[in-house]
This record gives structure tokens, sequence and C-alpha cells, in this order.
């Protein structure tokens, strides 16, 4: 064999195998594009339930100074977006919260944000489940959230 050969196959040997390092990343990235709920204590959740916590401790007209936990009550991930319902709760037991509905947060620049909500039906039981009409202000408002994010009960 010539040295130019030898080379040749070399190249080709290291560009498969960069392509089979490179192929687990690939699919772990799309995993992530899948609906899905990040588990309890994962970097994402706490990520996302960071983003929720910086919403409350921004929060006009009320300071809160107890460290905020939540009782998550439904969370659902897909494509840099999540629907979280979740009861905040402060480490100081004198602070209360008002009542919340669900948020809509999505990653901006790998940090999760809460994002306005469009006026919202008010059906029973507020934004934890959202009417038609509802996920019709929300996707005209941000086109690119995944309808399956969000809580729908089935009519009667």
């Amino acid at each position: 064999m010539t040295a130019k050969s030898l080379m040749l196959f070399g190249c080709l040997g290291l560009g498969a195998v960069a392509i089979a390092l490179a192929a687990p990343e690939k699919q772990t990235e799309s995993g992530a594009d899948k609906l899905h709920t990040p588990a309890e204590g994962s970097a994402e959740r706490e990520a996302i339930l960071d983003g929720l916590r910086r919403h409350w401790q921004a929060s006009e007209g009320k300071r809160y100074r107890g460290r905020i936990s939540f009782h998550v009550r439904y969370l659902k991930a897909h494509n840099g977006w999540v629907w979280v319902y979740a009861d905040p709760r402060s480490s100081i037991a004198t602070e209360g919260f008002p009542e919340n509905s669900g948020f809509l947060l999505h990653s901006k620049t790998g940090r999760w944000e809460v994002m306005k909500l469009p006026p919202m039906d008010d059906n029973g039981d507020g934004a934890f489940n959202p009417s038609p009409a509802d996920l019709k202000r929300i996707s005209k408002m941000y086109p690119s959230v995944p309808a399956d994010i969000i809580p729908v009960e089935k009519r009667r």
C-alpha cells in the first residue's frame, strides 16, 4: 500500500469514529425535543423551577424573604417550552402567595423565563385547564408553543 492509501484509510477511519461519537449526542438532543416531564431532581426540572422562582422573587408589590420551593402538580416540556402548575411555598411560614394558575415558560439563551399569558377565560379552574379559546390566544401570541404541553380536559 502506498502512503496516500494509508492516509486515505486513516482519514476515513477517523471520520467513522467521529460520526459514531457524535451519534449518541444527536440522539439525546432529539429525545429532548419530545413531550416529556422532567424527572424530580433533574437539572432540567431544577432550571425550570429556578425560572419560576425568579418570577416570584421579582413579583411587584410583594417581597419574599424565604426560600421558595414548589409543589408541582403538572409539568410538561417540549422543544424549549414548558407549562407548569406549581404551588409556591416559602421557608418562612408567615409568607403566603396569591392564588395562581398555570405558567408558560420558554428557554431563552439557556435560561427559563415566565412568559406573559393572554387574558384567560374564567372556566372555573383558571389557566390550569385552558379553554379552546385560550389555546387559540396562546398560539396566536406564541406561534412556536407546542400545543401538547398545555393541559386540556376533555369537554363533555
